[in-house]
């Protein structure tokens, strides 16, 4: 008898169902009391650093964007806020000038104001708020290809040392990524869909691939949802790769339990 007979669910829908209902356990999880689930560094960080660094000796300024701010608050957008505040904070260390595109879609009219409060709380942070110029931080339009146009404009016309782009983009950050590499910039991009990763990988010098900005994000700002994020991730792929495993051995051995249950 298929299992889906045995349930009052609709057919289709039960694996959805208690997984979904196994992520939102473990999120609650990971989001109450004192746990803080361990998350490593990730590399992309001390890449930044280093980018940050060759910026200040050759006296010339970082690039930094959060992405184009698809969805609003959607987690590409707040790890990518996760490493501007970083990179905000080693810029003003250094005194080193920042320079942040925002722009890109209409939900980033709502992110930007953030963004400009994160720049400025990271500079106040290191005793140079009067450092912090908002002009640094204008925003090119709310439509996407416009602003990648303009983004292009911006790196052409400061030439500077250090790019780094994280969260969301679209199809034009392949042009910024080019435009970047053209002018001599240590480029630092985020492949947030895998149509665009094997092209970004040719135009820069490192590249965040799927959750790793995302990682970063997390790792930096020690946010617990962000943190849950991960570590339900990490733990959801290890259940597929085991339901995987043990759907072979059942296989071998003759029997269609696994089949009829990933078939509901």
């Amino acid at each position: 008898m298929p299992l889906a007979t045995l349930w009052p669910i609709a057919s289709g829908r039960i694996i959805g169902l208690l997984l979904l209902v196994l992520i939102f356990v473990l999120t609650l999880y990971f989001m109450t009391g004192s746990r803080t689930p361990y998350i490593r560094r990730v590399l992309a960080l001390d890449v930044i650093e280093e980018a940050v660094g060759r910026a200040t000796e050759m006296g010339k300024p970082v690039l930094c964007s959060f992405g184009w701010g698809f969805g609003g608050f959607d987690y590409w957008t707040m790890a990518g806020l996760s490493i501007l505040s970083y990179v905000a904070r080693l810029c003003a260390k250094n005194d080193t000038r920042l320079l942040v595109p925002t722009g890109g879609s209409t939900d980033s009219y709502i992110v930007r104001p953030m963004a400009v409060d994160i720049i400025k709380t990271a500079y106040e942070a290191e005793g140079k708020g009067e450092q912090f110029d908002e002009k640094d931080v204008p925003f090119m339009s709310g439509d996407q290809f416009a602003m990648g146009t303009g983004y292009a404009g911006m790196l052409i016309a400061n030439r500077p040392a250090a790019h780094i782009m994280t969260g969301s983009g679209g199809a034009d950050v392949l042009m910024v990524g080019e435009v970047s590499n053209q002018v001599g910039a240590l480029t630092i991009m985020t492949g947030t869909y895998m149509g665009n990763v094997a092209a970004l990988a040719c135009a820069c010098d490192y590249i965040m691939i799927a959750d790793e900005a995302i990682a970063a994000g997390a790792y930096l700002s020690r946010e617990p949802a962000q943190l849950a994020s991960i570590r339900v991730q990490d733990i959801y792929r290890f259940l597929t790769i085991g339901l995987v495993a043990v759907g072979i051995v059942l296989i071998q051995a003759g029997s269609r339990f696994m089949i009829d249950l990933l078939g509901t």
